[in-house]
């Protein structure tokens, strides 16, 4: 068995596991707390076995189970404290924070990569696949996880959030802002909902919060240059 404790989205988290590899692989959040706690996660042999019984896993290893098993009750406990789980990556640009978001296999990590390579310095990518959003009374914030899809692009970091973008791919660049409605449609897919009526309620009522605080653009796009042009003057400026 294995426990630690992270400092994750500005929360103190206590996990009990099975595998040494989910401390490995929280590494970077791991922090030596021994008095605060915000909440715990148990992850348990059987609580493996049961989600590899649902076929979706087979081929993977209990190590890989336990860290998603890790992951969905971590989301689990997030909308009591004004969190979810959004799919999505964030970039950060002088401190203000751009999610992309798209259904895997689209680009936005590849999107967020041009980011840096061609705008330098100045931009940071906090997380590559699955961030957490805590919606307070003025702003979004947007946090860093280990859980950050295959090439692990995080940091230990948060940024408010200042525009979303749902990436669809093409072979020119257009961009334009969706209404709330429209907004609603591509992204809600990308957000975490469980089955649980009372938390999923919640979670749609923090969705409907950060659609009022943060504009959302759907991008048409290829692997340009221009591209990430394209997308940052909308996102930065807010002019098309």
């Amino acid at each position: 068995m294995t426990e630690f404790k992270i400092n994750l989205a500005n929360m103190v988290i206590r996990i009990q596991g099975v595998y040494d590899t989910l401390r490995e692989y929280c590494k970077n959040y791991i922090t030596i707390d021994e008095e605060t706690e915000d909440f715990s996660i148990t992850v348990t042999p059987e609580d493996i076995q049961r989600e590899r019984r649902t076929g979706e896993y087979e081929q993977n290893s209990d190590n890989y189970i336990e860290i998603i098993m890790a992951l969905l009750k971590l989301a689990d406990e997030l909308p009591d404290r004004n969190r979810f789980l959004m799919h999505g990556a964030v970039v950060s640009w002088k401190q203000e924070g751009y999610i992309f978001t798209a259904p895997s296999g689209t680009g936005k990590t590849t999107h967020v990569r041009l980011w840096k390579e061609h705008l330098g310095p100045d931009v940071e990518i906090i997380n590559g696949d699955k961030p957490v959003l805590e919606v307070g009374e003025d702003e979004i914030i947007a946090y860093g996880t280990p859980w950050a899809g295959k090439e692990r692009l995080q940091k230990n970091s948060c940024v408010p959030v200042k525009g979303i973008c749902f990436l669809r791919q093409s072979k020119t660049n257009t961009i334009h802002k969706l209404n709330k409605r429209e907004a609603m449609v591509l992204l809600l897919p990308q957000i975490y909902i469980m089955s649980d009526s009372q938390k999923a309620g919640r979670i749609l009522e923090l969705f409907s919060e950060l659609l009022e605080h943060v504009p959302v653009y759907e991008f048409s796009c290829n692997i340009s240059e221009q591209a990430v042009q394209c997308s940052f003057d909308a996102l930065t400026t807010g002019v098309l």
